[in-house]
């Protein structure tokens, strides 16, 4: 497995575990793309990204999440510059049931580090789409720059 890659997923998981908008946004590059249902959205800005990666680790907090681990499932390793991870999460929440569910993600190595720069969530959990739609409402809401 590529070192560089696991480090860089568990800096992400750090920062994803403990609700950091801030943190978890730095790891995008821009644009920042998600497919969510078969849907597309793109982010251009940091300004648009910041504030939906925010609505959405809200709504993760609201629902009582604690915290989440991952299983790397698969790495494709294109070049030095371009690869696809796929995640496997489990989220554990506060009397409630634990999520799981996989995520691709598309990165790029720039200069300094590995960036996301697209996000494919495949495994639908129905609990979750409400807050995933949130963040989407979030960055539709949001005046174009």
């Amino acid at each position: 497995m590529n070192q560089g890659l696991e480090a860089f997923f568990e800096r992400y998981g750090e920062a994803y575990s403990a609700l950091d908008a801030n943190a978890t946004s730095s790891m995008f590059a821009l644009p920042f793309m998600t497919i969510h249902q078969g849907q597309g959205t793109v982010w251009e800005t940091m300004d648009l990204l910041l504030p939906a990666t925010a609505s959405l680790l809200g709504w993760f907090e609201q629902q009582g999440f604690l915290g989440a681990t991952y299983k790397i499932k698969d790495i494709l390793q294109v070049d030095s510059h371009f690869a696809t991870v796929n995640l496997v999460w489990s989220v554990t929440r506060l009397e409630s049931d634990p999520w799981q569910y996989g995520t691709c993600y598309h990165l790029k190595r720039d200069a300094d580090d590995w960036k996301i720069y697209g996000v494919v969530q495949f495994d639908a959990v129905p609990e979750i789409e409400e807050g995933i739609d949130a963040a989407l409402r979030h960055k539709h809401a949001s005046p174009a720059l």
